[in-house]
């Protein structure tokens, strides 16, 4: 192995991270789309660029491992690196199975009841590609701990949407089936929301350990 892929290489952990945020982000953009058209074309091509972003993601996921490995001296702690890309992951890994259950057992999207947890979504993937483009520049670190405070915010806000969620379903679905397909999936997107805020401290710890 050549000296050189045992030193630093900051911009190579910052695209791939970058990269996994995109992905996250994308996925969730694309599953906004999905809930919202009622046609079963449109649906289907974006359902299957959500499972190409979770796919995209992996590979990324498998090449920050293996590039942790080969590396001797990494840019930041290398558990931190672990840690932080495999929340991006498991957020696309996430979401395309939220795409698979309803897919799986035709779940109807007519009431719009995934839209206020998806729009958090969103907005937290703006934020967390904010977050990680000025990681990658190794500065910049007012602006992260502001958009970790912004995840926090976003977090307890999908909190209160999932009460709301599981108070109008318990109340009003006649269906036991029906009630835990949907429980599932408001519990899916909620853990969704978290990972973002569990990645967003994982990134204010970085800065923090190196300022």
């Amino acid at each position: 192995m050549k000296i050189s892929a045992l030193m630093p290489r900051q911009d190579k952990f910052s695209h791939l991270l970058e990269s996994l945020s995109s992905a996250a982000h994308k996925s969730a953009c694309h599953l906004k789309e999905y809930i919202q058209t009622s046609d079963a074309t449109e649906r289907h091509r974006l359902g299957e660029l959500i499972s190409n972003s979770k796919q995209s993601a992996k590979s990324t996921m498998s090449n920050i491992t293996k590039s942790l490995c080969q590396t001797y001296i990494t840019p930041f702690d290398r558990e931190d690196i672990q840690e932080f890309a495999a929340h991006l992951y498991k957020i696309t890994k996430t979401i395309d199975k939220v795409r698979e259950r309803i897919d799986l057992h035709g779940i109807s999207l007519e009431d719009g009841s995934f839209s206020k947890q998806v729009d958090l979504i969103c907005l937290e993937g703006e934020a967390m590609n904010e977050m990680v483009a000025a990681l990658g520049k190794g500065k910049a670190s007012d602006l992260i701990i502001t958009k970790t405070d912004i995840l926090l915010d976003l977090e307890m806000k999908g909190d209160a949407v999932l009460a709301e969620l599981l108070v109008s379903l318990f109340s009003n679905e006649t269906s036991a089936r029906e009630l835990i397909l949907r429980k599932d999936i408001y519990d899916m997107l909620e853990k969704v929301i978290d990972r973002y805020r569990d990645a967003g401290s994982i990134a204010v710890e970085i800065v923090l350990k190196h300022k």
